[in-house]
């Protein structure tokens, strides 16, 4: 669905059959219908589209994660930055008020000022990689037929972004009421009247008003950043021998291409009225030059001195004034749009700038600091001293007192220039007069790795000292090492689940919590039970217990573990009708694992938060992703020395999952939740800021250790894992049913609004799957089963082929009544047992099931499963085939099921098989998250919901039945297929189990 921008009108068109991705369903119901002529590829035409507002449209599009926008179409994506750049600008208020001629009249506007070279690149970064559907808008001229160039359609777009959210702002400029016998308001007043009201209109009065255009149009020029003129471009430079000024030499620079620079002498010497550099030709280059160092003097004055030289190209300043452009000039004049090149060495981070230091964790021995504790509590009190330094160097009090004395912003100092700022000064002395201070380990752990913070205006690098430093250190290097296993662990460690160990030894070593976040499959159980058996080696007299949390569908698969592996560990289950009801029933003495689940967290929450643990280990730790749920907020009260999360997903959709995980294991580490989601969250989800994200994996990095099976320098000896599509037809049967289904229910659809609306698209989406996968499930009858579904006749085929072979199998289902359907079916067919585990399936019986499963050479050779109950923690490596028989449509979920087989422990191949029935809606979504697999789980990773913010065309586009859908007479097995009415709106009895 291309989206381009119509500037005439000021409005985003939206148009053609394709339905919107999920990302921007918020545009759904936007806009009324309109037409707009644009250029195809078979020339002009009239489109039929959507008419966007604009103001309404840009908020929308802007809060777009830039992880979305990378599996967006073309044109799409090219909006959605645009309008990203353009509240940008309005952020930092880089607009300028100016008036521009349109057809016959002038108007008043606000303009972007794109005069920064950083703003002025995003856009011609932008504007290069614009697809043609997204300016494919006519020039209305008498010539043949062309677009708008990229670059002149995306800066009226801003532009006009900018006008718009300006007038809107409320505490704008307004003008006081003018009486009757005051004199005519004067062009200014009207500009400005029409600047903030709801008229553009400026229209001259008098002779001298004529030129009042030309005039604002060179001096906002500057700042709108034109493309077709060089900008001039000041450099300051440091002087090379004593005694001798600083030189601000004058030059020309591209806009939009910083390191194209002309020096002034450079200029002086071209002959003609063009200036050719680099492959780029400029107009009037002197005549620019001296224009533009005329409008810099009047910013900063002492450039004004050389402007009677007749070709000046520099202005030499000494050290006062050299600071007062450093400090000031500079960021004027960037501010109108000129160029500034500054040494970097003397800018607020550069290492010859006077800044206060901060060095904190340094030996003492006053109680609640670090010296002398076994562990780095994020509780503690750490000591903080302060210095004076240059670069890494400390000055000593004699040395910041001669500084002082100068009281000069720029001096020689140890033979070099260095910068003193006058009121920096000032507060670092300050600093130092108050000694020694306290910080929260928390927070000196968090400014410590980022290597710098802020005290009040004042920058401040941070150092870490003493025993902080020494366990940073630790805490940085803990995943290169390996450890060698517990004796009492009754297993391998492979390399890398050895420094895994090691990794979770150090940060309990140093009090510090920690996720441990290895892909499905490598082994993050036998890792931490490695962990629990070599602090019971250290601790042998440690009575705390251990506490356990995992879901219930995997607390059989973790006490099958600690048997295996952890015999020596003495677990005790917190769950069932005996499980402890007071402290005192809780197990003590060395060794003690109490295992619970999920569900009893929040049950016995404040049983549990009585207790104190030795270690909490959290498995399938998203479960608290949600850091506002009574999951989230019992396992945050839960008291423990150690604690640890496990998951192979600590950010599934947004980074506030992240920061709920670790406000678990290191609380205060990320700092409160508003301000991580301000400060971090926000500008990486929305912008991809890539500052604040090495921000965060600069803090986050040391607590958290992902590792991934695909690589190979982890993991080299796990079989293959072949994924495959597998394409079923409908029968006739299914066909016509499907049909009358999505005509009923489209219509119900049409006449619906509101909650009504999406529950009822809901309802098509489940009528829809239930018929691919068996008439007789939608219809909720028992049979007959045989030649009524091209899913089932294919699947069994599949089945046949792999038992033939010698395989055992394991078949996903959402549905509980599928389930008990395919396991009738596959029991009489195949003529081996099928057992199927369910929401309903009690913890032992499960065991049982999977224990038969995977041990037994003449147990169960198909395993069915429901997703829910079975698509986690299970180990079932016997499998060596997957079967999906209907999709959940959220790939990391399907990609946890299937890591039901392909994990550690498995030594075949894995053959993965997603059925879908052709040109059906399963088809469709399919090739949606294809298209855009990488981003699948943001996509599509709250469920199915957004299926309900399409549009009804949408809708009957999605959910039509395509060409090729329908099996020939006689292609599904068994008996003749049979024609049946749909039920109208009666739901079919399936639910997710």
């Amino acid at each position: 669905m291309p989206l381009v921008f119509l500037p005439d009108v000021e409005t985003l068109f939206l148009w053609g059959p394709e339905p919107l991705p999920r990302s921007l369903s918020s545009l759904t119901g936007l806009g009324t219908g309109a037409s707009a002529v644009l250029v195809t590829p078979g020339g002009p035409r009239e489109c039929v589209g959507r008419g966007l507002p604009l103001a309404a449209t840009v908020e929308r599009l802007a809060v777009v994660s830039i992880s979305d926008i990378e599996g967006l179409p073309g044109s799409l994506a090219t909006w959605t930055l645009a309008s990203k750049l353009a509240l940008d600008l309005l952020a930092r208020e880089r607009v300028v008020p100016t008036l521009v001629r349109a057809s016959a009249h002038l108007e008043a506007r606000w303009a972007a000022a794109l005069s920064a070279s950083e703003d002025s690149s995003r856009l011609v970064a932008l504007a290069r990689s614009m697809p043609a559907a997204a300016h494919a808008v006519p020039v209305l001229t008498g010539r043949a037929p062309s677009v708008w160039a990229p670059e002149a359609l995306l800066r009226a777009f801003v532009d006009a972004t900018v006008d718009s959210f300006v007038r809107a702002a409320r505490g704008g400029p307004t003008l006081p009421a003018r009486a009757a016998s005051r004199r005519p308001a004067s062009w200014d007043e009207r500009w400005r009247a029409a600047l903030t009201g709801p008229r553009r209109d400026f229209a001259p009065e008098g002779f001298a008003e004529r030129f009042v255009a030309d005039e604002l149009e060179r001096w906002s020029e500057p700042a709108l950043g034109a493309r077709d003129r060089l900008r001039a471009c000041f450099r300051l430079e440091l002087p090379t021998a004593d005694r001798e000024p600083f030189t601000l030499s004058f030059h020309l620079q591209a806009p939009d291409d910083p390191s194209l620079l002309v020096s002034a002498t450079d200029v002086w010497k071209t002959r003609g009225h063009r200036l050719e550099k680099l492959g780029r030709a400029f107009r009037a280059p002197q005549e620019s030059l001296l224009e533009a160092l005329a409008r810099a003097a009047r910013l900063f004055a002492p450039i004004g001195l050389v402007l009677e030289s007749p070709r000046p190209h520099a202005l030499l300043l000494e050290p006062d004034a050299a600071w007062t452009f450093l400090s000031e000039g500079a960021r004027v004049l960037a501010d109108a749009g000129f160029g500034v090149i500054l040494p970097g060495e003397l800018t607020s981070s550069g290492r010859r700038r006077l800044r206060l230091r901060m060095r904190v964790g340094a030996s003492t021995k006053a109680a609640g600091v670090v010296e002398g504790s076994a562990g780095l509590g994020l509780d503690a009190l750490l000591r903080v001293d302060w210095d004076a330094v240059l670069g890494d160097t400390p000055l000593s009090a004699q040395e910041l007192a001669l500084l002082a004395e100068r009281k000069a912003p720029l001096v020689r100092f140890r033979g070099e220039w260095v910068a003193v700022d006058p009121h920096e000064l000032d507060a670092i002395q300050r600093h130092l007069a108050e000694g020694p201070g306290r910080m929260v380990a928390r927070e000196a752990v968090r400014v410590a790795l980022l290597g710098e913070t802020r005290h009040g205006s004042l920058p401040v690098t941070v150092t870490a000292t003493g025993a902080l430093e020494e366990r940073l250190g630790r805490l940085r290097s803990g995943g290169a090492t390996a450890q060698v296993a517990p004796l009492s662990l009754r297993a391998t460690l492979r390399p890398y689940q050895s420094r895994g160990l090691h990794w979770l030894d150090t940060l309990a070593s140093l009090g510090l919590g920690a996720c441990l976040a290895d892909d499905m499959g490598l082994g993050k159980t036998v890792q931490i039970l490695a962990f629990l058996l070599r602090r019971l080696e250290r601790s042998p007299r440690e009575s705390r217990p251990t506490l356990l949390v995992a879901p219930t569908s995997v607390v059989g698969n973790w006490e099958r573990e600690v048997a295996r592996f952890a015999p020596s560990l003495r677990l005790t289950p917190h769950y069932g009708a005996e499980r402890a009801r007071t402290v005192g029933d809780m197990p003590q003495g060395p060794g003690s694992l109490v295992l619970t689940t999920y569900g009893l967290l929040r049950r016995d929450a404040e049983l549990l938060a009585r207790v104190d643990w030795a270690t909490v280990v959290l498995d399938e730790a998203q479960n608290i992703k949600n850091a506002a749920s009574a999951t989230a907020r019992a396992a945050r009260a839960l008291r423990s020395s150690e604690r640890f999360a496990l998951t192979g997903t600590p950010v599934e959709n947004r980074l506030a999952e992240l920061w709920s995980i670790l406000e678990f294991a290191n609380p205060g580490l990320l700092g409160p939740l508003e301000t991580f989601r301000r400060e971090l969250a926000l500008p990486i989800e929305r912008h991809g800021n890539p500052e604040a994200a090495q921000r965060l994996r600069r803090i986050v990095g040391p607590f958290v250790l992902r590792r991934l099976k695909s690589d190979p320098a982890i993991i080299s000896d796990l079989p293959a894992k072949n994924e495959m599509k597998v394409v079923c037809t409908l029968t006739r049967e299914q066909a016509s049913l499907y049909k009358a289904v999505v005509d009923e229910e489209l219509r119900r659809i049409e006449e619906s609004d509101g909650i009504e609306r999406r529950g009822r698209v809901l309802a098509l989406l489940l009528f829809t799957k239930q018929i691919a996968n068996h008439p007789a499930q939608y219809l909720g009858e028992s049979g007959p089963l045989p030649g009524r579904s091209g899913k089932l006749a294919r699947v069994t085929e599949m089945l046949e082929e792999a038992l033939s072979a010698g395989d055992k199998a394991l078949v996903f289902t959402q549905f509980r009544e599928m389930g008990d359907k395919l396991v009738a079916h596959l029991s009489e067919h195949l003529g081996h047992e099928v057992v199927f585990l369910h929401g309903g399936t009690s913890q032992r019986a499960r065991d049982e099931l999977v224990r038969r499963f995977q041990d037994e050479p003449h147990g169960p050779r198909v395993f069915v499963l429901s997703v829910k109950a079975g698509g986690t923690g299970l180990n079932l490596t016997a499998a060596s085939h997957v079967f999906h028989y209907d999709r959940w449509w959220n790939p990391a979920v399907e990609d946890q099921a299937t890591d039901r087989a392909y994990r550690i422990g498995q030594r075949r191949a894995v053959q993965v098989h997603k059925l879908v029935c052709a040109g059906t809606v399963e088809e469709k979504i399919d090739v949606l998250l294809e298209r855009k697999r990488q981003l699948a789980e943001r996509v599509v990773g709250t469920g199915e919901h957004w299926v309900t913010e399409l549009d009804t065309a949408a809708l009957r586009e999605l959910f039509s039945l395509s060409s090729g859908a329908v099996a020939d007479e006689g292609e599904a097995e068994g008996e003749p297929a049979r024609r049946r009415k749909p039920r109208g709106v009666a739901r079919g009895k399936g639910g997710v189990s």
